[in-house]
């Protein structure tokens, strides 16, 4: 598991990155132009790649939470199953 976090967060910042990249230099290629509509898309490419963190953190906060969940029911269920048992 703890490999495939690290793959996870690896190419979530690689996209980031190139997003950003992308979104910079588009904006400088736009600006240098005097062309706008270039500058605001390359502005808005360079804005989407904090969001994809951002969204990347709430997915994994959000696993997290479904882990824990599925780590009470399973205590829950053995205590269910103990009881069932008997002495």
């Amino acid at each position: 598991m703890l490999q495939s976090t690290r793959a996870a967060r690896a190419i979530t910042v690689l996209a980031s990155a190139f997003l950003a990249f992308d979104g910079a230099a588009l904006a400088l290629v736009g600006w240098w132009l005097r062309h706008p509509a270039l500058t605001v898309i390359g502005c808005a490419l360079f804005g989407s790649s904090g969001l994809v963190l951002l969204y990347w953190r709430w997915y994994r906060r959000q696993l997290e939470e479904i882990a824990a969940a599925r780590r009470v029911l399973r205590d829950e269920t053995e205590a269910m199953r103990a009881l069932l048992r008997g002495p």
